[in-house]
């Protein structure tokens, strides 16, 4: 193991996490000006009616960057704590951050709760 490096598997580094983070506030600005684009539905709950962790992010991603806030927490709340997130990771220094797969995990998880509370499955 390098120095300074930390013993846990690492998701992305810090330029991966702001490159993600500016393409996504990008297309965020630009998804509602495109006329015609149909809307995306969430495969998994498409097959079996059960909502996915990520179910609402599109909508409430774009509500965020457009400041339609209580729109955007109505369609996940995690939206707007990626939003926030994604700024705070282009601002910091890129080369300071990673992002550890169990704290991925964790947040998928808590997520998904979420939504399958929201939905009624729980």
């Amino acid at each position: 193991m390098a120095a300074g490096r930390p013993s846990t598997l690492l998701v992305a580094d810090g330029r991966q996490l702001a490159g993600t983070g500016a393409a996504m506030l990008g297309a965020a600005t630009v998804l509602p000006l495109l006329p015609g684009l149909p809307a995306l539905g969430c495969p998994l709950r498409a097959l079996t009616g059960v909502p996915c962790p990520l179910c609402g992010m599109t909508t409430s991603v774009v509500a965020t960057v457009h400041l339609r806030l209580a729109d955007a927490l109505a369609a996940n709340p995690a939206g707007v704590a990626a939003v926030v997130l994604a700024v705070v990771v282009l601002m910091w220094r890129p080369d300071r951050l990673s992002l550890r797969l169990s704290f991925a995990v964790v947040i998928l998880a808590v997520m998904w709760f979420f939504q399958l509370h929201r939905f009624g499955f729980l």
